[in-house]
């Protein structure tokens, strides 16, 4: 055989193991590209926990907020964010509290980021939706020390006047009901004096702070976001 045929043959092979090298990655991208995807809906809540501080009087616009998932979140019977999985944002608007102009203290928080515990990432979009009782949340996800009502007073019970009643009766039948009526009248103004005069005070969300996330869009994830990682090459870890 020639050295030209038995070149002409080669250069073929090779063209041949080309052609068949590109049609074996195309499968692999398609296989991975129809990998399921699990959606978890606008409007889920997600447990989460301050792993950066974040404040009224503290924060300025723009800076950086990172939260941890406390509980997993499952789409479809399927648990697709893990306990451990980070949310990244940053502060969208602040307000720092004060009493002479009367400006309560607000801080808003947006979440544009997770990341897997196998270091992948995904965007989102997630706000604040509860703080438990110290601050308020409203339906856009602003933080402040004053519950979202129209009128923007804080909400004082009405049952310490009835409570002062109560324990006057006791003490005294109809005369002791009237004076501890007027007890508790005189604690329910102390109540609404110290309400209105904390609605003015800055707060931090501190490192550790337990909150509820609300998911704004829907999010999308995939079977391929949750594969093992790779191990690390980085000195001293095996």
């Amino acid at each position: 055989m020639s050295d030209s045929i038995r070149g002409r043959i080669e250069q073929a092979i090779k063209a041949v193991s080309g052609v068949l090298g590109a049609i074996v990655l195309v499968a692999l991208a398609g296989s991975a590209a129809q990998e399921p995807e699990f959606l978890v809906p606008a409007g889920a809540r997600l447990r989460v926990e301050f792993d950066s501080a974040v404040g009224t009087a503290i924060s300025r616009v723009n800076d950086g907020v990172e939260v941890h998932l406390l509980k997993p979140v499952e789409a479809e019977g399927r648990e697709v964010l893990a306990v451990g999985t980070i949310l990244t944002g940053r502060v969208l608007a602040v307000r720092k509290g004060d009493k002479h102009t009367k400006t309560y203290a607000m801080i808003r928080l947006g979440f544009t980021r997770v990341t897997l515990p196998d270091g992948r990432t995904l965007p989102l979009q997630a706000s604040l939706a509860d703080l438990g009782v110290s601050e308020y949340v409203d339906s856009e996800g602003a933080a402040s020390t004053v519950p979202p009502t129209k009128g923007g007073d804080i909400a004082v019970p009405v049952t310490t006047g009835a409570a002062g009643a109560g324990i006057g009766g006791i003490a005294g039948g109809a005369k002791g009901a009237g004076i501890g009526a007027g007890v508790g009248a005189g604690i329910g103004i102390l109540a609404d004096l110290a309400a209105h005069s904390l609605q003015w005070d800055d707060f931090t969300l501190k490192r550790g702070r337990k909150a509820w996330l609300r998911l704004d869009t829907d999010l999308s994830v995939s079977l391929a976001t949750r594969e093992p990682a790779l191990k690390s090459d980085k000195p001293g870890r095996e």
